[in-house]
């Protein structure tokens, strides 16, 4: 008996502290806009399809709003943030974009990650170049390779 009131209560406080954490994640997720970035992606989303099929009643787009509820998003979020925070990290990580510099993080990102991806690919490109220069120039490569006789 004593046994199965301690595991009620052991269930019972690692429900809480399930919630807890949730809570905490969804602070978290709120604050770094996260749920908005992936809102507006769904926006756009359905605004691609809404061009597309001009033809179609807006009410045949109502059921598509309804998966991307707020509760929808935080219940997609949610399992990822677990997957790679610990409590303790969400604690922190909410501390940070509370101060000024989280907040410029976070209004920045979006543009950070655009510049980082077109100098990633502008410097991929070129050093692709550069290899095929010298596998040209050193093995007398060409590119394309000359026909099959």
């Amino acid at each position: 008996m004593k046994k199965g009131i301690i595991l009620c209560f052991f269930l019972l406080g690692l429900n809480a502290f399930s919630q807890s954490n949730e809570t905490k994640l969804k602070e978290l997720i709120t604050l770094t806009k996260s749920d908005k970035m992936l809102s507006m992606a769904f926006q756009q989303f359905m605004d691609h399809y809404k061009n597309i099929y001009k033809d179609l009643p807006d009410n045949f787009w109502d059921e598509f709003k309804k998966d991307m509820s707020t509760d929808k998003i935080f219940a997609l979020y949610i399992p990822v943030y677990k997957k790679y925070f610990t409590d303790a990290d969400v604690d922190e990580l909410i501390k940070f974009y509370k101060t000024p510099a989280g907040q410029k993080m976070i209004e920045n990102m979006p543009n950070l990650m655009k510049d980082s991806m077109e100098l990633g690919t502008s410097y991929a490109e070129a050093l692709d170049k550069r290899v095929k220069d010298k596998l040209n120039k050193h093995y007398n490569f060409q590119n394309p390779p000359p026909p099959a006789p």
